[in-house]
């Protein structure tokens, strides 16, 4: 991760941005070339983003899918 996008994301924990956490997290894993590390910041993504009922929660857990980090959601109907 590079110090500007890690001062970003702990100057957004300071102030509290949701919106701001669930962006910067998920930039972070886009940015990490690491699956483990990827995996670790989307799933902080996914989380900001469960608990705010932001409308990226479905794109960050079918990332997550992807990685092997989730299962897919059972078929509805």
């Amino acid at each position: 991760m590079t110090k500007a996008l890690d001062r970003a994301l702990l100057d957004a924990h300071a102030r509290g941005d949701t919106g701001a956490l669930i962006g910067l997290y998920a930039a972070a894993a886009d940015a990490s070339g690491d699956d483990q590390a990827a995996g670790f910041f989307l799933t902080q993504a996914y989380v900001f983003a469960l608990e705010a009922g932001d409308a990226r929660a479905d794109h960050l857990r079918h990332a997550l899918v992807t990685l092997g980090r989730d299962t897919p959601a059972p078929p509805t109907g």
